[in-house]
């Protein structure tokens, strides 16, 4: 069979997107997704697996109103394709690619979607829109909403350019420089991770971002044992429409993840600056974040921290195999003296069975996106509606990775 058939089905699906976040917070790292997979063959050296995944939810907001239009009860959340496949060049090189795509009831958006040539076990370069090297990756999280890091665009971010990697000998080193963000179109708020978006008075936009991530993994051999000790960093210009010259953006990270036997513990303190260059009459305090088709206002300065403890067990009850449950906790403390800190305390817990996954999220915040801020208000930005008061929301997903 010739390489026609292949680039065919190619190109149908290179419009979709890999199966990767949140459903990696809750496996161990030696556990795979079940059902991840129909794998094509063509020819001896190249094959590709297709993959996807049916979510569906409810949520609760204690802030809400008790009246039919807040009722939620299950609900559509997303559909998602993934492709990935190789074609070996020899008995070490070859060629790779992946891409996912999700669809939820009101936007489609890329997960990731890049090319790349492992040169051998150690060396692998990507080109296309890859998870940015920062901090614990795939990211310093075990629940379903994630910390707050990821809704200052510091976790699992995506973005397009070209990316190194290294690993050998428990070292992990990643390169990356990243042109523009995701879709090069900073009005789209059809993402699947923050960035900063132009509108109204608000025209900052990513440009020429440069990250660094070296970490090292203890292990011992023919143990479930691991420590992993990192440092990250970020450094990119930031472009505004209304003006001639560039203000500047940048990150660091400290990481640390431990596996010993099934206790997870982690814990992560980040600092990030925007430096905008606005004109006269726009705050610099700070900048117009969007994705998941909305918008908020964030602190442009602040330093955070993520810290959380997480248990595994393998189980024989019923129809379920995993089980796992975990405490997580996010703080963001801004720089300017007027805005309120945010803080997010999540309890969680996961039931598998086999490819299906019940998830259940309980939820308390302050001054975090989603919990009764507005744009006006923006829980990280200055405050939000209610500073003061802890609010409260669950979720439950059912999820089916096929």
């Amino acid at each position: 069979m010739g390489l026609k058939p292949f680039f065919r089905l190619f190109f149908m699906f290179l419009c979709i997107q890999v199966t990767f976040s949140q459903e990696e917070n809750i496996l161990n790292p030696k556990d795979t997704i079940p059902g991840q997979g129909i794998d094509v063959n063509i020819g001896p050296e190249t094959h590709f697996t297709l993959g996807g995944a049916l979510w569906m939810r409810s949520a609760f907001q204690d802030w809400q109103q008790d009246n039919n239009a807040n009722q939620r009860g299950f609900y559509f959340d997303q559909f998602r394709l993934s492709v990935t496949g190789e074609h070996g060049l020899n008995n070490e090189s070859k060629l790779t690619f992946s891409a996912q795509a999700r669809w939820w009831s009101y936007q489609f958006a890329l997960h990731h979607m890049w090319f790349g040539l492992e040169i051998d076990d150690h060396h692998e370069i990507r080109y296309g829109i890859t998870q940015s090297p920062f901090g614990a990756m795939p990211s310093i999280s075990s629940s379903f909403w994630y910390s707050l890091n990821y809704y200052l665009g510091l976790e699992a971010d995506h973005d397009a350019g070209l990316h190194y990697i290294y690993n050998r000998n428990g070292f992990d080193f990643q390169l990356a420089y990243y042109r523009n963000e995701e879709y090069n179109d900073p009005t789209a708020t059809n993402r699947w991770a923050p960035d900063l978006i132009t509108s109204g008075d608000q025209q900052n936009f990513e440009r020429n971002q440069i990250n660094v991530r070296l970490a090292y993994k203890f292990e011992n051999e023919g143990s479930n044992n691991s420590t992993e000790f990192g440092l990250s960093g970020e450094l990119g210009e930031i472009k505004n429409q209304l003006v001639e010259d560039d203000g500047d953006r940048w990150a660091a990270a400290l990481h640390y993840v431990g596996y010993y036997n099934n206790w997870n513990f982690y814990a992560q303190g980040t600092r990030y600056e925007f430096n905008p260059n606005n004109p006269d009459g726009v705050d610099d305090n700070t900048v117009l974040m969007g994705f998941f088709s909305d918008q908020r206002l964030v602190a442009a300065k602040a330093t955070t921290f993520v810290g959380g403890v997480r248990r595994l067990w393998d189980i024989d009850w019923w129809l379920f195999d995993k089980f796992n449950a975990y405490i997580e906790y996010s703080h963001v403390w801004k720089d300017e003296s007027s805005f309120n800190d945010s803080k997010l305390f999540n309890p969680g817990a996961v039931l598998q069975a086999g490819p299906f996954y019940l998830w259940f999220d309980f939820m308390a915040a302050q001054n975090a996106w989603w919990f009764n801020d507005s744009q006006a208000n923006s829980g990280l930005g200055s405050g939000s509606i209610n500073p003061n008061d802890w609010e409260f929301r669950y979720n439950f997903s059912i999820q089916w990775y096929f």
